[in-house]
């Protein structure tokens, strides 16, 4: 009886120790497992003894499909053709390592023409040449590319498309029998091909070209968050290195360029400046390399490229002013337009140009300046003089002006806006006044006719002259300007709704003690309302 409490004590200790050590063996066997499945390289009976890696390939059901598949529509110009060729073989289940063993046995170590078939609409294909189809398989489900047709694969699921064996041929045909399928049926899903609907694709710009060339969801992607890795692309060859960029904003700031810019150009291995912009680290050079060549088949990419632009403007004593820019964009720039209207005008020969000025990529020798020349003197108003007359006294504003254009200038307005209006006895407002524009001097008769029947032109922005009254006189709130250049501009500056205006507006009364005119005055006697 003496030994029962020790016995007690030393049951007490085990009952607590034993589920410990327990406990910790399991733990510690546990973790060595979980570290051994992370190392755990994938084997046959994983990937099968054709190495596809299909784990994670695995069958989508998505309620999105009609969504992304009329995105696959949108901008398509070309015609839906259906294919009609006979294949050598096609495998149905893609996810099946049994029918991918079965469909590759026969062709091991072959090349040729192949096609991926969407089952729901046999419409829907890619097309393209493997110099060995197995290998170009694995490529196509392993590395994650950003194009076309792998957003829409991974989007509706591997398991939802069929592989075809078009045509097997050797290595020298490749090329030639590709384009031939691609030129025949442009297939839905490709982004390139020799077609003779365009140059080489079936939509319009470069911009548009790349845009189309992603879904929705992944052209709507801003990449907030993620790297941007920036390869070279100089001469036909990839760079093995790369530069690693934290987000777009750092990559713009970089390399100078726009977000928008970059956004287009990403994941598209379309080169621009020689940059390639990618999401992912390139693993394959040789096959990232034929995505860049296939990407740029016909793709004038000339266009991301500064190209000097000379201008050329014919004075009135045929005096020419030849000026060098650097780019379209300097150009645009400097004459204050729209890049497109330097790119619809360039190399032209339109009369006119734009503000008498002719835009050409190349200096013009001898015999073009003489063509320039004679196509200058062809405008109707080059050396037409112009009478402007205040519209309100019917007194000239100035000496008369020696041609169109110098009136344009000494308005500060586009030398059409006057040419709109010569001698329609229509009075418009340019540089702040009311004028009317006429070829010929107006006779003695012809402006008492007008002097009281003038009609303003109509739809044209107002610009606004707001007064105040100061020590009995009436003075601009701003600078010898127009205080706004439109209603709109006025009505938000001053608070004062557009309606209310307009009830005002050269009327000689005021409204909270300003008064608004629609062109510049003197000193006219106000009424106070």
């Amino acid at each position: 009886m003496l030994y029962i409490p020790t016995l007690i004590s030393i049951l007490e200790v085990l009952l607590i120790t034993v589920p410990v050590l327990l406990t910790v063996a399991f733990v510690t066997v546990a973790e060595r497992k979980t570290m051994a499945s992370m190392q755990r390289r994938l084997g046959p009976n994983i990937v099968g003894q054709l190495k596809f890696n299909i784990s994670f390939k695995r069958s989508y059901h998505s309620s999105n499909d009609g969504k992304i598949i009329s995105e696959l529509y949108r901008n398509r110009k070309a015609p839906i053709k259906p294919f009609e060729e006979k294949v050598v073989s096609v495998c149905k289940d893609l996810l099946s390592l049994t029918s991918l063993g079965t469909f590759f046995k026969d062709l091991i170590g072959k090349g040729g023409i192949y096609m991926f078939t969407y089952k729901s609409n046999p419409n829907i294909y890619y097309i393209g040449r493997a110099k060995d189809f197995q290998n170009r398989f694995k490529a196509h489900l392993n590395i994650n590319l950003k194009d076309r047709f792998h957003v829409f694969a991974n989007s509706v699921g591997w398991d939802k498309f069929e592989l075809s064996i078009i045509e097997i041929c050797s290595l020298d045909m490749h090329r030639e029998r590709e384009n031939y399928y691609l030129q025949k049926y442009l297939p839905l899903l490709n982004t390139i091909f020799k077609s003779n609907l365009s140059n080489a694709q079936t939509y319009d710009s470069l911009y548009e070209i790349l845009k189309v060339r992603k879904l929705e969801s992944d052209f709507n992607n801003k990449y907030k968050g993620i790297s941007i890795y920036l390869y070279r692309y100089v001469n036909g060859q990839l760079s093995a290195n790369h530069n690693t960029f934290n987000s777009i904003n750092e990559l713009s700031k970089h390399l100078g360029i726009s977000r928008e810019t970059i956004s287009i150009f990403l994941n598209t291995y379309v080169p621009f400046r020689n940059n390639i912009f990618l999401t992912d680290v390139i693993e394959y050079t040789d096959i990232a390399e034929k995505l860049v060549s296939d990407a740029t088949q016909g793709l004038e990419l000339d266009r991301t490229i500064a190209k000097k632009v000379w201008m050329y403007f014919i004075e009135v004593d045929n005096t020419v002013i030849k000026t060098t820019y650097e780019s379209i964009g300097a150009v645009a720039k400097a004459l204050n337009v729209q890049h497109t209207i330097i790119s619809n005008h360039l190399d032209k020969w339109i009369i006119g140009g734009i503000q008498g000025n002719y835009l050409f990529s190349a200096e013009l020798n001898t015999l073009e300046l003489e063509k320039l020349m004679a196509i200058s003197r062809l405008r109707k108003h080059n050396n037409l003089k112009v009478w402007a007359y205040d519209a309100l006294r019917l007194e000239l504003l100035s000496y008369p002006f020696s041609s169109m254009q110098k009136a344009a200038d000494y308005f500060n307005v586009d030398y059409r806006s006057l040419l709109k209006h010569l001698d329609t006895k229509i009075a418009s407002r340019k540089g702040g006044k009311l004028v009317l524009l006429f070829s010929n001097e107006l006779t003695k008769l012809e402006k008492e006719s007008l002097l009281n029947n003038v009609k303003k032109a109509t739809n044209e922005t107002t610009p606004i002259w707001v007064y105040k009254i100061a020590d009995g006189e009436l003075i601009l709130i701003d600078s010898n300007k127009p205080t706004y250049s439109s209603k709109f501009l006025a009505s938000k500056g001053l608070k004062i709704s557009i309606k209310t205006i307009s009830k005002y507006l050269d009327s000689n009364k005021s409204y909270k003690g300003l008064y608004f005119y629609s062109v510049s005055k003197g000193a006219p006697s106000p009424r106070y309302a």
